[in-house]
């Protein structure tokens, strides 16, 4: 779902999160993918792991709270990139046993070699699985909309504010 995760970004960076950085956001966004995908990718394994589960959420919740203060950041970047990466583990609809490792036991079922190809072709032509496939969508429809809208509104207002827009009365 990587085009979703981008696209709460982007909704995020238009509504609530408008002074952060876009490239802060599409990174926090896809940051548990960050750190499962290239162990994936290069040994095979799980592709939902480490990234995915709440006891690292927990763990960069508290190192980045405490670097806060030493690194001169505000408090809204910190609960910014946290809110984009919890946006992905719902968007993810992460299976229970791996979101709460390792309180709950989890064994990783044995992986095919990652095919790239594969995995594009199973989400966006099989829409497998359904219920992200069309959260996807959702997320880049609303997107779409938003720019539009933020797009449309200034030149609407230009319109209305314009002095030749008005009519003046009879002229002299």
């Amino acid at each position: 779902m990587i085009l979703g995760h981008f696209a709460v970004a982007c909704i995020a960076k238009q509504t609530y999160f408008r002074s952060q950085n876009i490239i802060f956001l599409a990174v926090a966004a896809i940051l548990p993918d960050l750190l499962d995908k290239p162990p994936s990718i290069l040994f095979g394994w799980y592709g939902r792991g480490l990234g995915h589960t709440l006891v690292v959420f927990a763990g960069i919740t508290i190192l980045a709270w405490l670097l806060l203060p030493r690194l001169g950041l505000k408090p809204d970047l910190v609960i910014a990139g946290l809110v984009m990466w919890s946006t992905h583990l719902v968007g993810d609809l992460v299976e229970w046993h791996v979101l709460f490792w390792p309180f709950v036991a989890w064994i990783p079922e044995p992986r095919t070699p990652f095919d790239f190809w594969e995995k594009i072709y199973g989400f966006y032509v099989l829409r497998s699985p359904p219920g992200q496939f069309w959260l996807e969508i959702f997320c880049i429809t609303t997107t779409l909309i938003l720019f539009s809208v933020q797009m449309l509104i200034p030149r609407i207002a230009g319109t209305v504010s314009s002095p030749n827009s008005f009519n003046r009365g009879p002229r002299q």
